[in-house]
């Protein structure tokens, strides 16, 4: 199977919200057929491995777990070598490119969208590509965008427009801040526009817990599972 088909497998397996986000584990690499690269896992149920076959998680307390076969249990052993994770993840991420166009049947960003992704720091929502990003729970969102001609007034609304806020760039800025009336919620889509744009861009958010943030490699494993690609690149620099 093609590695974007992995990633679009891992986003079917969407987190669900509250309490329950501490009991998954992200596949890394695998020779298994049923445990694909980039899935998640109930950390609940057991591994089950035939002769020869081998599993490489990471989990969400930021822990890396490698697993041979014949196994029958728990997601337990030793931890690997990081530098050879960190090559298995880079090749994993490498070959993804964000994606533009539509996000869970939103159509967003258009003519108007631009294929650029400039972002200085992993944890920055591009104001100016569809698809899914991803923040930290708890900290200050910030937004990118490419061009810095100028001030500009923006709106964020819900996909369903129950809810709007403003934010504005200031002059020659391309940094600002996701408006405090608006709190991100994870796997919420937003509509991102300026005032004056006929067309909105569409994200969807995906939250991160910050005791997985604390290790770059689980945080980049987490971020590829998502679809946010271009953020776990950032990480792996």
């Amino acid at each position: 199977m093609k590695n974007s088909n992995l990633i679009a497998a891992a986003l079917c397996a969407a987190f669900v919200t509250g309490p329950a986000w501490a009991a998954e584990h992200v596949v890394l690499e695998s020779n298994a057929v049923r445990y694909a690269a980039g899935a998640l896992l109930d950390a609940a149920l057991p591994i089950v491995l035939g002769s020869g076959e081998f599993v490489l998680l990471t989990t969400e307390d930021a822990r890396f777990i490698r697993i041979e076969g014949p196994y029958n249990g728990p997601a337990e052993g030793a931890a690997p070598d990081e530098s050879a994770l960190r090559r298995a993840l880079a090749l994993l991420v490498a070959k993804e490119r964000t994606q533009v166009g539509s996000v869970g049947g939103v159509r967003g960003g258009g003519e108007d969208e631009v294929a650029e992704d400039s972002r200085t720091e992993p944890w920055l929502v591009h104001a100016e590509h569809s698809g899914d990003q991803c923040v930290l729970r708890g900290a200050d969102v910030g937004l990118w965008r490419e061009r810095a001609d100028g001030g500009a007034q923006w709106e964020i609304a819900t996909a369903g427009g129950e809810r709007t806020a403003a934010f504005s760039f200031g002059p020659g800025e391309r940094r600002a801040a996701w408006p405090a009336a608006l709190a991100p919620q994870d796997n919420e889509i937003y509509l991102v526009r300026p005032v004056a744009a006929q067309r909105s861009v569409a994200i969807r958010l995906h939250v991160l817990e910050p005791s997985v943030a604390a290790n770059n490699l689980a945080a980049a494993a987490w971020l590829a599972a998502k679809g946010c690609t271009a953020q776990a690149r950032l990480l792996l620099r």
